[in-house]
């Protein structure tokens, strides 16, 4: 699993109903930022890279989705670093893939 919903219900000391209430939030907010990250990288607009995989990072992190928070970390820091475009825009392939994983485990319960 890769939400960790015991680590989080016991970290940020909410009730499940709220922390589901989040999770839809973070699902919401997700969508949209990854398509922005797909659209920006054909024009290696490092700085819009960076602030949206930030935003993302920051969103999974407050949840508690690890998987989620380190791999846009890793976007975030080669758009810093301006790394080759290619290896950014295979991580943001990984992040998608992940980030439907998250989806499904949310829409499960």
């Amino acid at each position: 699993m890769l939400i960790d919903r015991e680590k989080a219900f016991r970290e940020l000391d909410m009730p499940e109903e709220l922390f589901n209430e989040l999770l839809d939030m973070f699902i919401e907010q997700t969508e949209p930022a990854l398509q922005i990250l797909e659209n920006i990288t054909g024009t290696t607009n490092y700085e819009e890279i960076r602030k949206t995989a930030h935003l993302i990072q920051g969103s999974a992190g407050n949840l508690r989705i690890e998987a989620v928070q380190s791999i846009a970390q890793a976007i975030e820091i080669g758009a810093t670093q301006k790394l080759d475009i290619g290896v950014i825009k295979s991580n943001i392939g990984k992040l998608k893939s992940v980030f439907e994983q998250v989806k499904k485990e949310v829409a499960d319960g």
